[in-house]
């Protein structure tokens, strides 16, 4: 399963893998013990406790082969629910997510810690090629070149409305429109 970000749950439970992919949540008690905690598996239930603080971190029955663990949260919190204090969050995500600012902009915003990244491994990229902003910057997209097969005048005439004027001409006008023809260049323009 692919893995969208890493972050931390509490102190003692850091880099949290998270994988939208999977159904349910799962713990590596291999992590767990590398991020010094002691874990109990028994009949009646799995206990994760911190060995250096003593407390527990969370614990959970055991139900056929496997052991849910529930987590335990300050009291302040009613909702059952677990969210990350930060996470490890690519460039050009945060680019799309702030707006498309400029690349010097969110590079003191991602160094100041203001969105919360830890660490600043994405802050190596130098170029940001994100095709909105080169197209926002864009003035006007290239005309073609046009090369026209007209033999006699009047063959292909290419016309245009302009209106209606937001101020009245003093002949009481408001729209203006013109006749070019392709062979002689020639140009008529109305009034209406």
């Amino acid at each position: 399963m692919p893995i969208t970000t890493t972050g931390d749950i509490s102190l003692s439970l850091t880099n949290v893998f998270v994988s939208p992919g999977l159904t349910s949540n799962l713990i590596s008690a291999g992590q767990l013990v590398d991020n010094d905690c002691q874990v109990q598996f028994s009949q009646s239930g799995c206990l994760v406790q911190d060995q250096h603080l003593g407390k527990i971190i969370a614990k959970g029955p055991k139900v056929g082969r496997l052991f849910p663990i529930h987590f335990s949260l300050p009291s302040s919190l009613s909702l059952p629910l677990v969210s990350c204090n930060f996470a490890i969050v690519d460039y050009q995500v945060w680019h799309k997510r702030l707006g498309h600012p400029k690349a010097n902009v969110l590079h003191d915003l991602l160094k100041s810690n203001y969105l919360g990244n830890k660490h600043n491994s994405s802050l190596n990229v130098v170029h940001l090629n994100c095709i909105p902003c080169k197209l926002g910057k864009s003035k006007i997209l290239p005309f073609p070149t046009h090369q026209s097969n007209v033999t006699q005048p009047f063959e292909i005439v290419h016309s245009d409305v302009w209106g209606m004027a937001p101020i009245m001409s003093h002949a009481h006008y408001k729209y203006f429109v013109t006749f070019i023809d392709d062979y002689s260049r020639s140009t008529w323009v109305y009034i209406l």
